[in-house]
């Protein structure tokens, strides 16, 4: 059965369709009909040969000229269809599956990379509404940002991918262009690493009210490492305030840019719309097409969905892959039949087969989460049985630079918690996590992040998504130990660190920081950087001087802490900066251990450099004192160096009037009722335990950073 496709004006009226119908059919099969601005999509199904298909072409565009209701549809063609026909789209409506004609030359593979609010998901929900790839009253500002969080947040956390339909107006062809919205914050990195791997070019905006930022520099250099054509675009121009012309000085300066290849644009206004996309299909290439190789395909991305099980998002390398294919996922060796392939229009578009050079995805028999590897290849079975298979090229994984402690609220919810972290790993493949242990939380997990932010998002997707509330522990970075009998081990917490004599040499993550500042916030954001034991690398201006880039080696703990929050205060929110590499010095650490009664509360030992351990010890103490409640018992509160103690502090004991009912009387009865309360108060701080609670864990670390 082969189904052809026109568009009708709001005014056609089912006599019109019928009319249409009657022309191409020998064998009529019936009419559907889907609202389309500016009209409606008629599918007409039927058995058609050749002559008919000629007559079928003819008549259409001899009714387009005398019925002002009938339109030519630019991108006509025929497909096979396969079964009935019809599937039911994420939306609840249903709609016709049709396969698009399918041609590696008119086929780009794109994604958008900028630092944060500069308009990228703007200018994707421009192309979303140029194209008609979404009905215009079904767009809402930020669309392909689905998570309720990007949308509250502002910012893109996931990548999100569109196939859109875009009629080039120089050769009148269709092409179809695989759009990737990608996140632009430093804790997300890792997701615009992704999505270049899966694309021939990017769209490079910059914000001309802005400039140039940190990210936009980071990740534009890691795309034109991998190959991608760039198309430099400076958005925001309809803002009085816009700097036009230092934006295209510095992506000249920085990327070898000639002013010609750079486009203005207003995502907001829609202006300059038209110009990238044609960019689009002239700079950047057609993906290689590998039809004749046996199914090859890397896996960017994946995500659980409830009644499909695994949705792994994948670009196409070589060969077809299709409904019931037996494949293989290299990576664990697991082999599994495909249930599903399609598309993203933006929402999961089933299709009869994906090809070569193609951006889509794939459903399999897998129900296990962490059977799927992002960056792991899959591959059809047959041709890796025959040996006949390599593994495409897969991106790094993602190297947390935060640790943190999750522990249940309810300490009930344990399995929960580590079923809701294995099916986010899946969608969130940075997040690294195992099983640990506190005194005070109880069983929970240490989690690796790549940032504050990343972590605070991880948090807010766990209640909402998974309903499972966590409570979390102070972040910390990894420190790497050697050992007197020679052993290096890394250790992120003070539970795992070893006795107080046992380390040789211990040392700490420094990392390389750039920061994009106004060039009147020099001497405030130099000071910062210095009082963190920054050392100073390099500074470039640009813009005459009124931007500069300081170049900074950094401890990592002094960026997890609060650099941010004060980068932002002191430029009144022009600063920006990244980060990347790591390298170890050596520093001199201690485990500062609190005892509370004697006992040692393990959750809250914390690791300090020796020479601020008194500080520290004094401070913590003193904080404690001020959030645990007192009990009928005096508590010893102690920070300690191995079996040394540096700081102490007392809570005294709630005083109860034991003597107020005795008014006169023999002072020796007075004597008996307070020697009896000394006794049992003795006894209660024996056995006796001090309930911390958890805002101490929080407030002791807050304090110290």
């Amino acid at each position: 059965m082969v189904c052809h496709r026109y568009l009708l004006g709001l005014g056609a009226s089912t006599l019109c369709l019928r009319r249409l119908a009657q022309y191409p059919s020998t064998e009529y099969h019936g009419i559907a009909s889907r609202h389309r601005s500016p009209g409606y999509y008629a599918y007409i199904l039927g058995n058609f040969n050749i002559s008919n298909e000629e007559q079928l072409f003819s008549s259409v565009h001899s009714l387009a000229n005398n019925d002002s209701d009938v339109l030519p549809v630019e991108d006509n063609g025929t497909t096979n269809l396969t079964g009935t026909g019809e599937a039911t789209s994420e939306t609840g409506k249903e709609e016709e599956v049709v396969n698009e004609p399918y041609n590696g030359n008119r086929m780009r593979n794109f994604c958008i990379i900028a630092h944060v609010d500069h308009g990228k998901s703007t200018l994707a929900d421009r192309f979303l509404e140029l194209t008609k790839a979404v009905e215009p009253h079904e767009i809402q500002g930020q669309y392909l940002d689905n998570m309720e969080l990007e949308r509250e947040r502002g910012i893109t956390i996931k990548l999100q991918s569109a196939l859109i339909k875009y009629t080039y107006p120089k050769d009148g062809q269709v092409y179809s262009l695989n759009l990737i919205d990608t996140p632009g914050h430093i804790d997300f990195n890792h997701e615009a690493r992704r999505s270049i791997a899966a694309c021939e070019g990017a769209i490079l905006v910059v914000d001309g009210t802005k400039g140039i930022q940190a990210q936009t520099v980071t990740t534009s250099m890691i795309a034109i490492e991998a190959g991608l054509k760039l198309i430099p675009v400076v958005n925001k121009i309809d803002v009085p305030f816009c700097d036009y012309e230092s934006t295209v000085a510095d992506l000249t300066s920085l990327f070898d840019f000639s002013e010609d290849e750079i486009l203005m644009a207003s995502a907001k206004e829609g202006f300059g719309i038209n110009e990238i996309l044609d960019a689009v299909v002239e700079r950047i290439p057609p993906p290689k097409i590998n039809l004749d190789r046996p199914f090859r395909a890397l896996v960017f991305d994946s995500q659980y969905d409830p009644h499909r099980g695994v949705v792994s998002y994948v670009r196409v390398s070589d060969g077809i892959i299709k409904k019931l294919d037996d494949v293989v996922f290299l990576g664990h060796n697991l082999e599994s039949r495909i249930t599903a392939v399609g598309v993203m229009m933006p929402e999961l578009r089933e299709r009869d087969v994906l090809r070569s050079g193609e951006v889509g995805w794939l459903c399999s028999n897998t129900k296990d989460p962490s059977k799927v590897a992002v960056g792991d290849t899959v591959a059809l079975k047959s041709a890796v049985k025959d040996n006949n298979v390599e593994p495409l090229v897969a991106f790094a994984p993602a190297k947390p630079s935060v640790f943190a402690g999750l522990y249940p609220c309810d300490g009930s919810d344990y399995m929960r918690l580590s079923v809701a972290l294995e099916k986010l790993k899946l969608n969130d493949h940075s997040i690294v996590f195992e099983p640990s242990e506190s005194s005070i939380a109880g069983h929970g997990f240490k989690c690796g992040f790549n940032g504050l932010l990343h972590l605070d998002v991880t948090v807010q997707r766990l209640q909402r998504e998974f309903d499972v509330g966590v409570i979390v522990t102070s972040p910390s970075v990894p420190y790497k130990c050697i050992l007197k009998n020679g052993k290096e081990i890394t250790v992120s917490d003070a539970a795992h660190w070893p006795e107080e004599g046992m380390v040789k040499v211990s040392m700490e993550p420094w990392t390389n920081v750039t920061v994009r500042i106004p060039g009147d916030c020099h001497k405030k954001v130099s000071n910062l950087l210095t009082q963190m034991r920054g050392e100073f690398q390099k500074k470039s201006e640009f813009a005459g001087g009124k931007s500069l880039v300081l170049e900074y080696k950094v401890p990592m703990i002094e960026i997890i802490s609060t650099f941010f929050d004060n980068l932002k205060s002191m430029t009144n929110g022009f600063g920006s900066f990244d980060y990347e590499g790591t390298e170890y010095r050596e520093i001199d650490l201690c485990k500062l251990r609190v005892l509370i009664n004697g006992e040692e509360a393990g959750g809250l030992s914390m690791l300090v450099a020796r020479d601020n351990a008194y500080k520290s010890g004094r401070l913590l103490v003193e904080t404690l004192r001020e959030v645990i409640p007192p009990k009928q018992f005096k508590i010893n509160l102690q920070a300690a160096i191995g079996k040394r103690v540096i700081a102490a502090l007392s809570i005294p004991a709630l005083r109860k009037n034991v003597t107020e009912r005795c008014s006169g009387g023999d002072p020796s009865r007075k004597r008996k009722l307070l020697e009896n309360q000394a006794k049992g108060k003795k006894y209660m701080a024996e056995i006796g335990n001090v309930s911390i609670p958890f805002d101490a864990y929080k407030a002791v670390h807050k304090a110290l950073r």
